[in-house]
């Protein structure tokens, strides 16, 4: 008898099927490529062979030029972990159309895990000797991709030889003009803010100076305006920043210049952009209306070029000891170290320490949240004072401690974790008896004991079954697997607490090893002295203390 298998069905429908049911106005067309006409005939496929379907993986709206897709990426992690170990494609292009990555699963990872994949209509299959048409067909997709993607991009570089404006959205300032959509015409709503933008960095105003003005005024950002003019409720308005002024004040399209193929896209098989040389820029000049004269734009670009120059100069900084891992209590933003320094007798300046500010707070000019701060060393010394603490505790009484810290996470070891192990292993026993009733299914059906009809009906019925005591099992190992995994962390956390028990100071190695996030709260100074929120969040085991 053959080998019965747990199959994986995946279906991919691209953004480019006329049947996509993600695209919109979609009109009817090839309907064997849709997901369900996938879903079914691979369905059909596996159950006469007499093998589970144990998932089905479905990507609808997504290209085959890369594997950053949801429902392949869940399907690989099953393979790897052997929760199936056959996979079933339409065809090879469904898979993927990257040839040297669906090469590297089919030729190496696959056969690696033990997992057999059929292209149903290429008549591809692992688990046969001689598939040298694989990799023909693997390459024939490749140069597909590779051709659609040089076709897409030599219709836009035509069009900005032609027209120039070739984004979807005007920029901020102007509108499309109702006569030729690829002429730039000055939005009377919001020109003055570019034109008033300009005058006060030409004034000699700083980035966030101007950013304050902005949002004290409450002027709408570039995205808050356009969704507001195509009618959408704005829960949560954007504000200005300095990195937004900054690029309001480096755009030629001011002065009338519409400049394209700036940051085009690298390759056809992922999205990434890097700039290119200023010579294979194409420029239209005097394309439309500028909205910034031209003296005004030489004075600002100068002032640019002095902050770019003077940014050039600035010593390279080090990573603060508590970048990415501090949070604003009040807004959720990340907090931006600032150096802080002071005077010496002789004139000189003496650089003090580094000080935390919510990033959200400083970069809208002081506008939203509040000023959410804390310096460096104090933080340190609480950290270290908190860890010693710890480690006091696991040295005097380890299993205190860590039973401490299990029932702060909700873990309960014992009673409850016996249960769940005993009922994963009766749902495990069941499967594994429905398991054997479709192997002696197709058995009898091969010795012709029962006809193809009967074993059809009895293989959906048992299929039911198992898929119920399936989702049963999921849910009850799911629990348990959560129980397990919480009472892993604490022992990695208590492991790493002991590899720091004689630490006296802090290293970014040592932040990274130790902690997750510390939310800081803002200071409260009504009762006479210093009172301020931290909660610090350690790696494995979250908040602790109270």
């Amino acid at each position: 008898m053959s080998r019965m298998y747990n199959a994986g069905i995946y279906c991919r429908l691209s953004v480019d099927d006329a049947s996509n049911t993600q695209k919109k106005n979609r009109k009817s067309g090839d309907e064997s490529n849709s997901i369900e006409n996938q879903r079914t005939l691979l369905s059909q496929f596996a159950r006469l062979q007499g093998w589970l379907v144990t998932k089905i993986y479905c990507d609808d709206g997504y290209s085959g030029r890369n594997f950053n897709r949801p429902g392949v990426k869940e399907m690989i992690e099953d393979a790897k972990s052997g929760v199936i170990d056959l996979i079933l494609c339409k065809d090879l292009s469904r898979f993927g159309r990257d040839s040297i990555e669906v090469g590297r699963y089919t030729d190496m990872l696959f056969p690696t895990w033990g997992c057999r994949f059929i292209a149903l209509l290429d008549e591809i299959d692992t688990s046969k000797e001689d598939n040298d048409i694989m990799h023909f067909r693997s390459l024939m997709n490749d140069y597909y991709l590779r051709d659609l993607s040089c076709k897409i991009k030599s219709v836009f570089r035509g069009k900005a030889q032609r027209h120039g404006l070739i984004t979807g959205r005007p920029p901020y300032g102007y509108l499309r003009s109702a006569d030729n959509k690829h002429l730039l015409i000055p939005n009377p709503e919001v020109a003055d803010i570019i034109r008033r933008i300009f005058a006060l960095r030409a004034d000699g105003l700083s980035y966030n100076v101007i950013a304050r003005t902005l949002n004290t005024e409450g002027i709408k950002t570039a995205n808050d305006y356009w969704a507001v003019r195509a009618g959408k409720e704005i829960d949560k308005p954007q504000l200005w920043s300095l990195t937004t002024v900054r690029q309001v004040l480096r755009l030629e399209v001011y002065i009338g210049t519409i400049v394209n193929n700036k940051k085009p896209v690298v390759s056809c098989k992922g999205n990434q952009r890097v700039y290119t040389p200023e010579s294979e820029w194409i420029r239209h000049e005097n394309a439309h209306e500028p909205l910034i004269e031209r003296d005004v734009w030489d004075a600002v670009q100068s002032i640019e070029q002095i902050a770019i120059e003077n940014g050039k100069k600035q010593p390279k900084k080090q990573a603060s000891l508590f970048k990415s891992k501090l949070f604003c209590m009040g807004c959720g933003a990340t907090l931006s170290p600032h150096s802080t320094s002071h005077y010496d007798q002789a004139g000189n300046n003496q650089r003090n320490g580094t000080q935390y500010h919510c990033h959200k707070y400083t970069s809208s000019g002081r506008v939203f949240c509040s000023n959410h701060t804390i310096g460096e060393a104090p933080l340190k010394r609480l950290i270290l004072r908190e860890l010693g603490s710890y480690a006091d505790a696991i040295h005097l009484n380890e299993t205190t401690l860590l039973e401490a810290v299990k029932k702060r996470m909700a873990v309960d070891d014992t009673k409850q974790h016996n249960l769940l192990r005993k009922e994963v292993k009766r749902l495990e026993g069941r499967l594994a008896d429905l398991m054997k009733i479709t192997a002696d299914l197709y058995e009898d059906k091969v010795a012709g004991v029962i006809s193809e009809a009967a074993f059809i009906t009895l293989m959906n019925k048992n299929e039911r079954e198992r898929q119920r005591w399936q989702t049963q099992f999921d849910e009850a190992n799911g629990r348990l697997t959560a129980i397990d995994e919480k009472i892993l962390s604490v022992s990695k956390w208590a492991e790493i607490i002991r590899r720091h028990v004689h630490l006296e100071d802090l290293t970014r190695a040592d932040v990274e090893e130790l902690i997750d996030r510390i939310e800081v709260g803002e200071s409260d100074y009504s009762s006479g002295h210093r009172v301020q929120e931290i909660h610090i969040y350690w790696r494995f085991v979250g908040r602790i203390a109270d």
